[in-house]
């Protein structure tokens, strides 16, 4: 094909794609799209189902407590008034729906039946009880699984020292290496969780090293024990 006829019919359609307006643009991107919207909307619709499923299955364990199931509607009634309450209990069946695992939505839902089930007067959800469902909604199986290996590490050696870096609790070794934990697909996913875990406040960076790799110290904090606590609740030996 000649060069300049080529340079030609492209440049034509540089023009034909720019002078569309943006209605224009979407329709034609809702045209490509349409054979494949309705079965991916079916798949995330499942998805959300399963999820809501196992928040209610989580909710329901919890509640079901015969000697306690009056207590439990009389509270929940009174609740109910609470418009800030309502507006977080509402939230958090948003959050179960949309979390990235089935068996974090079941974890909300008993987390949410033992809130209701408290004792304490609640005007409005505490930070422990926001920072504990936004890291719950945030965390996908392997993340559970490998804050639940993590936090046995510490209590292994919790009387030794409370500051590991990565790859001592990945080795599950108090002896520190200079390890690079890109240098592998399983380091990296490991140093990746660590990093979300202090992102969500149930891990904190402790003492700086003097190593490129890792540069940090990693600790436990108040809500690394709440979160473990409440597998522990949920029977959860993930």
């Amino acid at each position: 094909m000649n060069k300049l006829l080529d340079y030609a019919s492209l440049n034509s359609m540089f023009d034909k794609y720019i002078n569309k307006t943006d209605i224009d643009i979407y329709k034609d991107f809702i045209s490509d799209a349409a054979p494949y919207i309705k079965p991916v909307k079916q798949i995330w619709d499942y998805s959300q189902k399963i999820k809501y499923r196992a928040f209610i299955k989580g909710y329901e364990k919890k509640k079901d407590n015969p000697q306690l199931l009056n207590k439990f509607q009389t509270r929940m009634s009174k609740l109910s008034q609470n418009e800030k309450f309502m507006e977080f209990l509402f939230q958090t069946v948003s959050d179960a729906i949309n979390s990235k695992s089935s068996s974090a939505s079941f974890i909300l839902g008993m987390y949410i039946a033992e809130i209701l089930k408290g004792e304490k007067e609640i005007e409005e959800p505490s930070y422990e009880n926001l920072l504990i469902i936004n890291a719950l909604k945030s965390l996908n199986d392997w993340d559970i699984k490998h804050f639940y290996n993590i936090y046995s590490f510490f209590d292994e050696h919790k009387g030794h020292n409370p500051y590991f870096c990565s790859s001592q609790i990945f080795y599950r070794s108090r002896y520190e290496q200079d390890i690079d934990m890109s240098s592998s697909p399983e380091l990296a996913e490991f140093k990746a969780v660590i990093d979300k875990l202090i992102n969500l406040q149930i891990l904190s960076t402790s003492v700086a090293r003097a190593t490129d790799n890792e540069p940090y110290y990693v600790a436990l904090t108040y809500f690394s024990h709440v979160l473990h606590d409440l597998l522990k609740r949920c029977n959860l030996t993930v």
